[in-house]
């Protein structure tokens, strides 16, 4: 690719408003040596492209002010000027084939702007591209206004940063109004985006564009990439694309976006990697979590809040485990094609409140105050210890499988089209008559709203604890093995509630009187400084689905069997470390 190769870089001194310094420095062209910018020259006006030469680094202090002359973005102009055009595209572009530090404070932040500041002016791109072979990184900083740059029919470099050398770090940055604000293309050798904020305030012109503000598009990854601690307002949030589709989402906030985090992956290849969608918090977005053709690994999406309309949480033709979990006005949705766990999940106020079919466990749910509680297809779902409560319809779909220990009272009708199926119901807890085509395989007890409130604490708002003497303690269909070792409290499943002697599973999903697990809790620290190090990813036994994250101060915990476990920590950026041998005894902590 032909490059411009000429070297500008003019200082002129001119007039200035009353708050502005009395120079700032053009700049343009190549840079062949190591070079910082510093405020007190600032602002630095880009009249021609930047291009970091390879093994040069730009550095940039903190305080400092970049401009970058922009040009208008709208349905009629922005190809002539965000394509190069003989060499230059009217809105500039840092290019970066060497290193790039910008590293500001918290009190003395960089910014990157346009010039001149006139509404719907963009410019180009920051590109880091394949040559640059050392880690750049952004630090308090405010990126805003760009745009993209055409480089070649059909290339178009997206994002505010463009990430092909797939090395970065983005911390505590403020990026907004922009087409794409983190583009990854390419590879993925080591990268981190934490505690940014993402948002728009100036409307984007183009009518075919929806902005997004993080964009995974990479078909080479040797270290999965970290979202943390990130705030997204509107637009789009997350998006991994076929085939760069490995990440771990966690401790993000989102805020009315369109789609908060969108998975799409590859249904015929496997890169030993699994996707973690973990601890976000995710607020009157249309769609919250969507998850496409993930069948070769496993999508974990754990202890997320979504609170919102359309679908909470969706999966189509993918390996998903959707554990612990509070949905307020969404749902979860996993279609017939994908395999995997739906399991310790509050959904309230939902159209339909846990969708499941195809080749899948559900337990340990509630669904409440929706419109269907549960949704089942098929004989090999199954269905155990869940609660359906308050819904219009109890529950829905062709099921001919067993509704083992579950809990279905105070719902309007039982379905709303009509049963579908021979769904068999087995030790579970009822307020109506079971009919053919149902099927009652014994071992239920069935209520009224006087009598259920002498088997739940307050079933009526959705505290299914059972009390003490409940007909439901112990009432359980019970085979050894068959279930998992906890409840929805994370206390001890299976356990002897009624205390004679026969140890049996209860109805509903909390268990009477059982002790909590034991577990492990710590603190990630680094050994550098000291200081405590927060999103990092701990597995037991480096089992990939018994895992947790620790905190922004470094904090982890994690509920287990009694056992000896190996902890197993990870992190971009840092060595993966092994602790060995850590006793767990039921009811205490480690």
């Amino acid at each position: 690719m032909n490059k411009n190769t000429l070297i500008l870089i003019f200082i002129f001194p001119f007039i200035l408003s009353s708050f502005s310094p009395l120079f700032s420095i053009e700049v343009g062209g190549h840079i062949t040596e190591n070079t910082t910018w510093t405020p007190d020259n600032s602002p630095y006006i880009i009249i021609h492209d930047i291009y970091v030469d390879p093994g040069v680094t730009l550095t940039i202090a903190p305080g400092t002010i970049i401009k970058l002359t922009s040009a208008e973005l709208s349905e009629f102009n922005h190809v002539d000027n965000f394509y190069w055009q003989g060499g230059e595209a009217e809105a500039k572009m840092i290019w970066v084939d060497g290193r790039i530090i910008a590293e500001g404070t918290e009190q003395d932040s960089i910014i990157f702007t346009r010039t001149p500041d006139i509404e719907y002016y963009h410019w180009g791109i920051i590109y880091l591209s394949p040559q640059s072979q050392e880690i750049c990184k952004f630090k308090y900083c405010k990126i805003e206004y760009s745009c993209m740059i055409g480089i070649a029919i059909g290339n178009l470099l997206y994002g505010e940063i463009s990430v092909d050398n797939g090395k970065v770090e983005i911390e505590n940055c403020l990026i907004q109004n922009v087409l794409h604000g983190i583009y990854f293309r390419n590879s993925i050798h080591s990268a981190s985006i934490i505690d940014n904020i993402f948002k728009i305030t100036e409307e984007i012109p183009i009518s075919q564009a929806l902005p997004f503000y993080i964009v995974i598009y990479a078909n080479n990854i040797d270290s999965v990439p970290l979202i943390a601690g990130n705030s997204f307002y509107g637009e789009i949030g997350i998006t991994f694309y076929y085939p760069g589709y490995y990440g771990q989402i966690i401790y993000n906030k989102f805020y009315d976006c369109t789609r908060a985090i969108y998975i799409t992956g590859d249904e015929t290849t496997s890169h030993n990697y699994n996707m973690y969608i973990y601890n976000n918090r995710i607020y009157d977005c249309h769609n919250g979590i969507k998850v496409y053709d993930f069948t070769q690994d496993t999508v974990y999406i754990k202890k997320n809040e979504i609170i919102g309309y359309g679908d909470g949480i969706y999966a189509s033709w993918s390996n998903v485990n959707i554990a612990d979990n509070y949905l307020d006005s969404c749902s979860i949705y996993m279609e017939p094609s994908c395999h995997g766990k739906v399991y310790n999940n509050i959904v309230q106020n939902s159209g339909y409140g846990v969708r499941a079919s195809g080749y899948q466990s559900v337990y340990n749910n509630i669904a409440v105050n929706g419109n269907t509680g549960l949704i089942v297809t098929f004989r090999n779902t199954k269905c155990s210890n869940n609660v359906s409560i308050n819904n219009q319809y109890a529950w829905g779909g062709y099921f001919d499988g067993y509704f083992d220990n579950c809990i279905f009272i105070g719902n309007d009708e039982l379905t709303q089209f009509g049963v579908s199926g021979t769904p068999h119901f087995r030790n579970c807890v009822l307020d109506f008559e079971i009919e053919e085509p149902c099927i009652d395989a014994g071992g239920n007890i069935w209520v009224d709203s006087l009598s259920a409130n002498s088997l739940f604490v307050d079933w009526q708002n959705g505290d299914f604890h059972l009390i003490e003497g409940s007909l439901a303690i112990d009432a359980g269909f019970d085979t050894i093995g068959y279930y998992c070792p906890f409840d929805l409290d994370y206390n001890t499943r299976i356990w002897d509630g009624d205390e004679d002697g026969n140890i049996i599973i209860d109805i509903g999903p909390y268990e009477f009187g059982a002790p909590q697990l034991g577990g492990i809790y710590g603190t990630v620290y680094q050994t550098e400084n000291g200081e405590p190090l927060d999103y990092v990813l701990l597995k037991i036994n480096n089992e990939p689905g018994e895992f947790e994250f620790s905190d922004s101060s470094g904090f982890f915990e994690f509920r287990l069997p009694a056992g000896v476990y190996d902890i197993y920590a990870s992190r971009v950026f840092y060595d993966d470390v092994v602790v060995e041998d850590i006793e767990v005894i039921d009811g205490e902590f480690t």
